[in-house]
């Protein structure tokens, strides 16, 4: 088909003198149209969480360097390089660059303009290689059209600047190998040299080249060429130096002592922090071996991935197949060069347990060896197109890759502007909040400038007073003055909203309960929500909204309420109802407790306690200064409700009170008599019965002081693989429960039911104890007969269902 197609429509000269032509000039336009883009989307971006800090080691180094202060001296980081940093401090400090928005959207669109260059690079680097514009072009289009690398171009002016002068530098070393020239070295080493200073893993590219030159000095034809690639290679050593010490100017005094504590520094993990991976909780410092393949494999563009393992397949095939090919300044030793440039910083990290942060953010620089590799493949596919369709096949195989090409950028465009989220066809993409489960997602945080950008819109005659947190703040710099103004952190009390990030690794994903307003603005990526904008302040509800509720407040200001105390509570048949005036919003704040106690477990679902705690927001409206929250109750009959206010990060109770409720007590009454008839099995502050399926505690006469310890019950079994797992350790089954969860009381007396496990029991313990403190009373009970197969239940309410 492709044969008859390039034949009827595109001639094969008219084809390759075309596209030359056209090659020859797009990489050039397509960078300036790349450049016109990233100037028209630059104000979307973000400011990422380490940026502020990278920009005050850069600024403490320009001052150092001035001789203004010794702040440096004192940093935290002052052993990181800051080749590319200083640039930044330098241009912002030449232009004379006070407001924040104007220095964080240059140093933006400065980080851009490099990783824009390194795809030029990347051109230069492939046309040498392969000698084709056209392929030249595909490796410009292959570097720059990755979504996530493309988003972290603007902000992430430590991983992207390594990946794009990691290009630079290749593409350099390329050509000094090829020329053998004095200048060439001295540029490729002043190359790697900066390259070094970014990120100690450019020694990677200065031990490649001297092995290179190993192998050129090996297979040198004579002395004089021997003495060339010795003198060549001593100064691409020398250029290196003196360009990672030009650079550097911590280690411009006291160099060996500096130098020294500088690389000592820099091979200690500083930070150890715990990410998402594949579900699962993982410590920095201890990735599993399949945490930067599995990275780069879900996040890399469909299309570049496969040409990447076509190339690397063919490179591998082609040196086994000519092995002293790979000694010769050859195509074949570079591709070689670039796979060894993949595979050993990845083998390493794999063996050494690298300190890994985030995603494979620190590995970035590895697309560019892989970018190379990629058009190797794409190469390769074109000899085989051309050999099995001569006139159609290169058509066809640069219309797949113009294919990928296109998808890579609608995805890039459908994700605007958080790239830096994108996951390709290899993970589940589907699944609402799948992928926030398990991998890390929104690290950075840039997308608060999203949030913020959406609350000036949205409220554009007022203050917006937030609550603070991490990174909000370096993002309010990208605004402008005035917005600046109205943007306001205040604590939680006085906070209108509160922009919620659900970045949360440690709970697997799972929504943080932190919203105590109803969302107003959501961020979704792939299903999978990203940030959350809530309104706290609850007075704003309209009058339709809180109409009901103000009836409903004026209706139970005519009864008493069932208990005073931080919040009046109502109670009547169906609802339990919480109300304060005057209400304040920190008020509301905490976690609701609401414990209800059914009469019989088996109506909820076997749970002695059917816990429906709630946030305010959920169930309640904060109106004229007054607070109301209603709940329904369940509609089984009820022994007890507890009601009150807890802090759940600090486990803090705030108030806490007990509502018993009047209840059909004859069951209770029938037990009580059952259990008299016989002696109890143990007389203490209770007296003690042990039936074949219960344990009852009873004393006569009996009041509310009794009761309100923990009643002790622990079971030990026959066999201790009875026990669950979980008990085995503790060698006995711990049933402890609380008097209202179990018991009654009636006619003066108390009596509290608890079930007995199916497993043969050697012993109990019984007795009573507040928590914190000593047993007030306890006792031991032996059972001297096997309890294997259960006697019919005779003890209401302490069965099991079906018993």
């Amino acid at each position: 088909m492709f044969d008859r197609l390039s034949a009827r429509y595109l001639p094969r000269a008219f084809f390759r003198a075309t596209t030359d032509v056209l090659a020859a000039r797009s990489a050039g336009l397509a960078w300036a149209l790349f450049a016109v883009a990233g100037l028209a989307v630059l104000d979307d971006y973000g400011v990422a969480t380490d940026e502020d800090w990278q920009r005050s080691l850069a600024m403490a180094t320009l001052d150092y360097v001035l001789g203004r202060n010794d702040v440096l001296l004192q940093h935290a980081d002052r052993a990181y390089g800051v080749a590319f940093e200083a640039l930044l401090a330098v241009a912002e400090r030449f232009l004379g660059l006070q407001d924040s928005r104007a220095i964080y959207l240059w140093r933006h669109f400065l980080t851009h303009l490099c990783f824009l260059s390194a795809g030029l690079a990347a051109a230069g680097l492939a046309f040498r290689l392969y000698g084709s514009r056209r392929l030249a072009l595909c490796a410009f289009g292959l570097f720059l059209l990755h979504p996530r690398l493309y988003a972290h171009s603007f902000f992430n002016s430590k991983d992207i600047p390594f990946l794009s002068l990691f290009m630079v530098a290749l593409y350099l070393l390329e050509r000094a190998l090829r020329q053998g020239t004095v200048v060439a070295f001295l540029l490729g080493g002043a190359g790697v040299g900066l390259l070094t200073n970014v990120r100690p893993m450019g020694i990677l590219l200065f031990a490649g080249a001297l092995a290179l030159r190993a192998c050129d000095f090996v297979q040198a034809p004579d002395r004089a060429t021997r003495r060339q690639v010795l003198r060549t290679s001593g100064l691409f050593v020398l250029a290196s130096a003196l360009a990672l010490y030009a650079t550097w100017p911590y280690v411009w005094n006291d160099t060996a002592r500096r130098l020294g504590e500088a690389f000592a520094y820099l091979a200690e993990a500083h930070t150890l922090n715990t990410y998402l991976f594949k579900g699962q909780s993982i410590s920095s410092a201890a990735a599993p071996p399949d945490y930067v393949p599995t990275w780069f494999a879900i996040t890399a563009p469909p299309a570049a991935l496969l040409l990447g393992v076509i190339g690397a397949a063919v490179i591998l095939q082609r040196g086994a197949a000519r092995p002293r090919a790979l000694l010769r300044n050859t195509r074949l030793r570079f591709g070689f060069f670039l796979l060894t440039c993949i595979g050993l910083p990845v083998l390493a990290a794999i063996l050494l347990g690298t300190n890994i942060y985030d995603d494979w953010r620190h590995m970035y620089f590895l697309y560019a060896p892989f970018c190379l590799v990629a058009v190797a493949g794409l190469d390769a596919l074109l000899t085989a197109a051309r050999r099995r369709w001569p006139r159609g096949g290169a058509v066809g195989t640069y219309g797949l890759a113009a294919a990928g090409a296109t998808a890579a950028l609608a995805a890039m465009i459908s994700l605007h502007p958080h790239q830096h989220l994108y996951f390709n066809l290899l993970v589940n993409r589907a699944t609402p909040e799948h992928l926030r489960s398990r991998y890390e997602l929104e690290y950075w945080q840039t997308s608060y400038r999203e949030a913020l950008g959406f609350l000036l819109a949205r409220y554009p005659a007022q203050p917006i007073r937030v609550r603070p947190v991490k990174n909000l703040y370096v993002n309010r710099k990208m605004l402008s003055a005035a917005e600046r103004r109205r943007i306001v952190f205040v604590g939680d009390e006085y906070a209108d909203f509160h922009i919620l990030h659900y970045h949360a690794p440690g709970n697997a994903g799972q929504m943080p309960e932190e919203a105590y307003a109803p969302i107003v603005y959501k961020h979704n990526a792939y299903n999978n929500t990203i940030f959350t904008v809530a309104a706290v302040n609850l007075d704003r509800v309209d009058a339709a909204a809180a109409a009901p509720y103000r009836a409903t407040y004026r209706a139970l200001a005519a009864y008493a309420p069932v208990v005073r105390d931080r919040f009046d509570v109502y109670l009547d048949e169906r609802a339990v109802s919480y109300v304060r005036a005057p209400c304040r919003l920190s008020d509301v704040r905490s976690k609701f407790v609401l414990h209800v106690t059914p009469v019989d477990p088996r109506e909820a679902a076997g749970r002695s306690l059917d816990n429906l705690a709630f946030y305010f927001h959920r169930r309640g409206v904060r109106f004229d200064g007054q607070c109301l929250a209603t709940v329904p109750l369940p509609a089984y009959p009820i022994r007890h409700i507890q009601v009150g206010q807890w802090i759940g990060r600090d486990d803090r109770m705030i108030w806490l009170a007990d509502i018993p409720l009047p209840q059909d007590l004859d069951a209770y009454r029938a037990a009580y008599r059952a259990l008299a008839a016989e002696p109890p099995t143990l007389r203490a502050a209770f007296d003690v019965y042990v039936t074949d399926d219960a344990v009852a505690y009873a004393k006569t006469p009996c009041t509310a002081a009794d009761t309100q310890p923990k009643f002790i019950l622990h079971v030990v079994p026959s066999r201790a693989r009875a026990l669950p797992p979980a008990r085995r350790r503790l060698g006995f089954d711990n049933r402890d429960f609380q008097f209202a969860w179990q018991g009654a009381h009636f006619d003066g007396r108390c009596l509290a039911l608890a079930a007995l496990p199916a497993y043969p029991v050697a012993r109990l313990r019984v007795g009573q104890f507040r928590p914190g403190e000593a047993p007030l009373w306890s006792a031991e009970i032996p059972i001297t007969r096997g309890r294997g197969a259960r006697a019919r239940c005779r003890v209401p309410y302490a069965c099991p269902p079906g018993g």
